[in-house]
């Protein structure tokens, strides 16, 4: 009677030991395609990314910029990890106008620039009551996003990273503010100082064991001359994510349509155009060794 009654008692410890097991191996998922969780990838781990961001649609004729980033990053320690990105860029434009300017046509697939990564956990989502992280990004490149043309450009990405986890981590909700100083100069002009601000977030569902879906929305923005009163533009887009997650490989979709920015001078209402498209579309996929 009494080892059939330990039977019933312990039965359900492999059960409970593999779901341990299970979130121990996606402790480092980041089931978002634009905004980082506050989890750092393990002490002594590595992984391989390959970013791919498409942006479409102008105000009229065809435009086509693709983003390649190839990154390499690396656990330190528990909390700390440093990452090296590889930074690409295709520009195809025909004609292309935006909300109030114009583009010269291009053709052309170019190597735009390096940066480096450090992350820093200070409290883990799936330990503690929230989950905080701050990220650096310096990096250089000679590439305008928008239009294609050569330029020179110094930039430092600062962020401070929330993340929320419900439901024994099946629900995950992340917020992130992120701060960019940049420093520009092209063959026609001299250096010139922005400030590019963003606020973005997401919230995550856990389908199965390695399905994820949820929602995505970004709010960006840029100063002019580093004056906080100056604003370039305004943009908000939203849109779904899905997240794969596999033992040692994983993917993220992540579809963002622009929904309203600022200014829309022209055509199409309520989107602004010259600085951002009217979609954006971004596939990571990555493994992990």
């Amino acid at each position: 009677m009494m080892n059939r009654l330990n039977r019933h008692l312990f039965a359900p410890l492999p059960f409970l030991a593999s779901l341990g097991l299970s979130v121990s191996l996606l402790a480092h998922e980041e089931p978002f395609g634009y905004s980082r969780g506050a989890q750092s990838e393990a002490q002594g781990e590595w992984e391989l990314t390959q970013w791919s961001t498409a942006r479409t649609g102008k105000e009229s004729g065809r435009y086509i910029g693709l983003d390649l980033n190839t990154e390499l990053e690396y656990g330190v320690t528990d909390r700390l990890q440093v990452a090296l990105y590889l930074n690409t860029d295709y520009h195809y434009l025909r004609n292309s106008t935006g909300s109030s300017e114009s583009f010269s046509d291009r053709n052309q697939f170019g190597i735009s620039g390096t940066s480096a990564e450090l992350k820093y956990q200070l409290l883990n989502p799936s330990h503690d009551r929230w989950g905080l992280a701050v990220y650096f990004e310096p990096g250089y490149g000679s590439i305008e996003k928008v239009d294609g043309s050569r330029h020179d450009e110094y930039e430092l990405e600062t962020r401070i990273i929330l993340q929320k986890n419900f439901l024994q981590d099946r629900l995950i909700t992340v917020l992130n503010y992120t701060l960019e100083p940049e420093f520009e100069r092209n063959a026609e002009s001299p250096w010139t100082t922005k400030f590019k601000m963003e606020g973005s977030g997401g919230v995550s569902w856990k389908l199965s064991r390695s399905w994820r879906v949820g929602v995505e929305a970004r709010l960006a923005t840029e100063f002019s001359d580093a004056n906080l009163d100056r604003a370039s533009y305004l943009v908000f887009s939203a849109g779904p994510v899905i997240h794969y997650s596999g033992d040692h490989f994983f993917a993220t979709l992540t579809v963002l349509p622009q929904v309203i920015g600022w200014p829309n001078s022209r055509g199409t209402a309520g989107l602004s155009l010259d600085e951002a498209e009217k979609l954006e579309v971004r596939l990571k996929v990555g493994t992990e060794f």
